[in-house]
């Protein structure tokens, strides 16, 4: 008898996964032009995996937050070396969430316009759009720490923090600023009262899923200026896996009555856990993203092979 679940248990995965992908693959083209290396296919994927009770229609909506977020992360890397132009970007996307006032300054803001009226006008968004303020809000304020705290380490300036402030800006990975509209978009009627389970789960998986990716790009970060990852702190990789570990078995614990009970957005949370975690040890996702591009001389020469007729 083989270990592995039979094939046919995949096929649904697949299609609703396939679904999303071609939604994100036009609305990024539409919405976020000249941001490459977005990691499309596994946003995609990972929408069906943590919610496959979900419509493609409502998953188009959370994958394409995530989209947004990865989008984010970059131009705040790459592009934005001023603090007072962090500062007053941040303050626009915030505006954004708070007020639904359109602003078309910047593709991100463009497209963070449009996203959030459409969420709005959700049944869900009354009644949760207090945490997903607050979620958004924490995700830009994580961002803005490290972006401080890598800057200051690259002036040569040790920054005035440690692993506890670190963890406690971990909103940066942007698991609740993408998980939080999936509780709008599909977590049904009963969810706000169980925030108060749900929302501590929720960051656990926020500080697993950050230092997973730290462990797995920790080599790529540490020759970049402005970056900010755990292990520059001191602390061991052993000491990141045994946290990461902690971390994943409150969330299990925490879900498991729910869970039980076949309640969705635990039984979700407990899904997103295992597939953050899963999907970032051992996978630098920049990397990757970067690597399934097609090669711009290949491309070339096969148009021109087949431009002249020769065998491909």
């Amino acid at each position: 008898m083989s270990e592995f679940p039979h094939a046919g248990q995949c096929v649904p995965i697949v299609r609703l996964g396939s679904a999303v992908l071609a939604d994100l693959l036009r609305w990024t083209s539409k919405w976020l032009p000249g941001f490459e290396y977005l990691p499309l296919p596994a946003i995609a994927f990972g929408e069906a995996v943590v919610g496959p009770w979900a419509t493609a229609e409502q998953l188009r909506v959370t994958g394409r937050m995530a989209v947004w977020a990865y989008a984010l992360d970059d131009h705040v890397e790459r592009e934005i070396t001023d603090l007072a132009a962090l500062d007053e970007f941040f303050a626009r996307c915030s505006a954004i969430v708070h007020t639904g006032a359109s602003d078309d300054g910047h593709p991100l803001l463009s497209a963070l316009s449009a996203w959030q009226q459409e969420l709005t006008s959700l049944p869900g968004y009354p009644a949760l759009a207090p945490v997903w303020r607050q979620a958004f809000d924490a995700c830009l304020s994580g961002h803005r720490h490290d972006w401080v705290v890598g800057w200051a380490r690259e002036r040569g300036e040790p920054p005035s923090t440690d692993v506890a402030a670190y963890l406690e800006h971990s909103d940066s990975s942007a698991v609740g600023q993408v998980h939080v509209p999936r509780w709008i978009v599909y977590g049904g009627a009963e969810l706000p009262s169980r925030l108060d389970v749900l929302l501590p789960a929720l960051t656990d998986v926020m500080v697993a899923t950050r230092l997973a990716n730290d462990l797995s790009t920790f080599e790529r970060e540490r020759a970049e200026p402005g970056q900010n990852n755990v292990l520059m702190y001191g602390v061991s990789a052993d000491w990141v896996q045994a946290e990461i570990g902690r971390r994943l078995t409150s969330v299990h614990t925490r879900l498991e009555p729910l869970a039980a009970g076949d309640f969705r957005p635990a039984v979700g949370l407990v899904r997103l856990a295992d597939w953050c975690v899963g999907i970032y040890t051992g996978h630098d996702m920049r990397v990757a993203a970067v690597a399934a591009q097609p090669d711009p001389a290949s491309s070339e020469s096969t148009s021109s092979e087949s431009t002249s007729g020769e065998r491909i």
